[in-house]
C-alpha cells in the first residue's frame, strides 16, 4: 500500500481510538453509578475493551508503516555463524 493510504488509515484509526477511549470512560463511569444497585459483570468491561485493543493494534501497525520503522542492521542479518575451528 502506498504511504499516503497508510497515513490516512493511521489518522482515522487514531481518531476512532480516541472516540473509543471516551466511550470506555463513559462505560466505567456508568458502571460505578449502577454498581450500587446491581451486581457488576466482568464481561461488560471485556466486551468494551476488545474493540479498543483491536483498533489500538491496527493504528499502531499503520503508524509503523507510515514511519517506516525497520529492524536494526544487526537484527536483520540474523544470528552470527560459527566459523570452522582452525587446525593447530
Amino acid at each position: 500500500m502506498p504511504t499516503i493510504v497508510h497515513l490516512l488509515l493511521a489518522v482515522v484509526l487514531s481518531v476512532f481510538l480516541v472516540a473509543q477511549a471516551r466511550s470506555l470512560a463513559f462505560v466505567l463511569r456508568a458502571r460505578r453509578a449502577v454498581s450500587s444497585r446491581s451486581a457488576r459483570r466482568g464481561t461488560d468491561l471485556l466486551w468494551t475493551g476488545i474493540p479498543l485493543l483491536l483498533v489500538l493494534f491496527l493504528a499502531a501497525r499503520s503508524w509503523v508503516a507510515v514511519l517506516d520503522v525497520h529492524q536494526p542492521a544487526v537484527a536483520a542479518t540474523g544470528a552470527p555463524t560459527r566459523s570452522a575451528p582452525t587446525p593447530r
